[in-house]
């Protein structure tokens, strides 16, 4: 007697291996295109949060007529400059740049979940604090603070800017290559 060979399903060594190579492209195409809108999303709450928080610290410097600081504070309750902590925004009438009886706690703003931010630098440290003078104008230097994703993709890093009035700008792309300029004109550098 003859045995008809069997039709049995399945796949072949080869063909599985053509198959999960194939799965791991689209995989690695997908993740790809998920971390870009997960950096992407997590840039515009970062950025979210900044307007908010400034805004804040600027219109209760104006309708309190108070020296209003904006800063990441440390267990004892003073302006550091890890600004990947929360952001807090008090009224500062003896210019301490800390939480003390004088002070009036007025909003805390938490960070994006991902990417980094960094104040741009007062003298030789990273900057710690930002004001504003009762009138609304920045109580002392200007500065910026930078977003980076995890990534550190410069092309979806963000930049605010204070200047001397007060006012908060953003950095744009002027030369279309993809990645913001700062106040001079250089790229945003992550990393």
């Amino acid at each position: 007697m003859i045995r008809e060979p069997s039709s049995q399903g399945g796949f072949t060594l080869l063909e599985l291996l053509i198959t999960i190579t194939i799965a791991t492209i689209i995989l690695s195409a997908v993740s790809a295109s998920w971390q870009s809108v997960i950096e992407n999303t997590a840039g515009k709450r970062a950025h979210s949060n900044l307007v908010q928080a400034f805004a804040d610290a600027r219109s209760v410097a104006v309708t309190s007529n108070v020296t209003t600081t904006l800063c990441p504070l440390d267990a004892e309750l003073k302006c550091i400059s890890d600004w990947d902590g929360p952001i807090s925004v008090f009224k500062d009438p003896n210019n301490d740049r800390r939480i003390t009886p004088a002070t009036e706690l007025v909003q805390t703003h938490h960070r994006a979940s991902i990417g980094i931010l960094t104040a741009s630098h007062s003298g030789p440290a990273e900057r710690r604090y930002f004001q504003y003078n009762p009138d609304g104008s920045a109580r002392g230097t200007i500065g910026n603070i930078v977003w980076c994703p995890d990534s550190a993709e410069a092309s979806r890093a963000i930049q605010l800017r204070m200047n001397f009035g007060g006012r908060i700008t953003w950095a744009l792309d002027r030369d279309g290559d993809g990645v913001r300029e700062d106040s001079k004109g250089q790229p945003l550098v992550c990393g």
